[in-house]
């Protein structure tokens, strides 16, 4: 999975194509209860992996002035990294156990804001770090909040202009980026044998619901502190919008913070050991070796077994995948916007997923994952409108 190790707070962008998708086939809501998932069961106790009291995260500032520690918020503790433009810079951390092995090369944070820009090396050995860009309406009295849940490859041009636009129909948005070291990747084995199936199935389903869970409880600590610092940013309505690596994540935070007003997949799916095995960003490839007596074809359907058997073992230990969470979701009006040649986020998971939440509104696009963002900026106002007309928003 490609990792930009530079973040320009400012919301910096990915590398795409050009082009655009304003086609769309609309599926119409048809609300769907007790969806049957096969041998995947609903999670019940012990839902969230454990987070030991939060302390200040460690970093290096190798430019501008050191961030403020705003102290403990829920789970997470809150650092201001810097003031935006229209808004806040935050850096969230949580403490992990035990500590990891610390990269060779830090990921480095640079905030672009008022005055002299801020360049912080972040360290990970001892904390999960998650970045936060909150930026105020562009109306008088805002409507309520959106919470953007970013992608891996954090925001693009064209999701800064989606943004914007929500800004200007009135909308506080708070970016929410995955946590810098997503789904601890570098640390799962890339070769195993086959008799190691169970132990990498395990290590696997904590590492997915690791990076669920970050998102949710460093959400929940962006909005407490956006609670205490002005309570302008959290009033009216609360929309939360997942995009790709971000959609992974939205049924576990609307679990954690009690539902929303509304919620939006863009670019999403369900059942994520699917997805980290089978995306074409090639995230996660074990080589599984097998009884080396095997015949070259016997070897090969035996691994693509063993990998199969990866996936489903993955899947029902996993508690906060959205296959388990989405059929509990389905009361909250919903709306996904799919790419029917996904291959990044499978276009099938997609599937998978619009029948877990119990078959919303969907708009199909003929694109791959990367063309529905590049459309992403034209379809704000269609988006803004079904959002408004969802929650009844009152006048700008």
């Amino acid at each position: 999975m490609p990792r930009p190790w530079l973040l320009s707070i400012a919301l910096t962008g990915c590398v795409f194509a050009t082009g655009s998708c304003t086609v769309r086939k609309i599926d119409p809501a048809n609300p769907v209860r007790g969806v049957t998932l096969g041998s995947v069961h609903s999670p019940s106790s012990g839902l969230w992996p454990r987070r030991p009291r939060p302390t200040k995260p460690s970093f290096v500032v190798k430019q501008g002035k050191l961030p403020v520690d705003e102290s403990n918020f829920m789970n997470c503790r809150v650092l201001k990294a810097g003031d935006v433009k229209d808004g806040v810079a935050l850096i969230v951390a949580s403490r992990r156990r035990p500590p990891i092995k610390e990269r060779d090369e830090p990921f480095t944070l640079t905030v672009i804001g008022r005055g002299e820009d801020q360049e912080i090396e972040l360290k990970t050995k001892d904390h999960r770090i998650t970045l936060a860009v909150v930026r105020a309406a562009k109306t008088k009295k805002p409507r309520g909040l959106v919470i953007y849940l970013a992608s891996i490859m954090l925001i693009s041009d064209e999701e800064k202009s989606f943004i914007r636009k929500l800004q200007k129909r009135g909308w506080n948005v708070a970016a929410i980026t995955p946590s810098i070291d997503l789904f601890a990747k570098d640390r799962w084995d890339l070769e195993w044998s086959e008799d190691k199936l169970e132990e990498q199935a395990t290590m696997m389903a904590r590492e997915i619901d690791n990076y669920l869970a970050e998102t949710a409880f460093a959400t929940e600590s962006v909005l407490a502190y956006l609670a205490k610092d002005n309570q302008m940013w959290v009033k009216g309505a609360r929309v939360v919008i997942g995009a790709s690596a971000g959609a992974l994540a939205t049924p576990g935070l609307l679990k954690r913070i009690g539902g929303a007003d509304a919620a939006i997949y863009i670019g999403g799916g369900a059942n994520v050991p699917e997805i980290v095995l089978e995306s074409s960003l090639d995230i996660y490839r074990p080589r599984i070796t097998v009884d080396d007596q095997l015949s070259a074809s016997a070897a090969k359907r035996r691994r693509r077994d063993a990998q199969d058997k990866l996936k489903t073992l993955a899947l029902q230990r996993s508690r906060i995948d959205p296959i388990h969470l989405a059929p509990t979701l389905s009361d909250i009006p919903t709306l996904m916007l799919s790419g029917e040649i996904d291959r990044i986020v499978p276009a099938h998971t997609g599937d998978l997923l619009y029948h877990a939440l119990g078959r919303p509104e969907r708009w199909r696009y003929p694109v791959g994952h990367i063309l529905l963002f590049l459309g992403l900026p034209l379809q704000a106002e269609r988006v803004a409108d079904w959002m408004e007309e969802k929650i009844g928003a009152g006048a700008k």
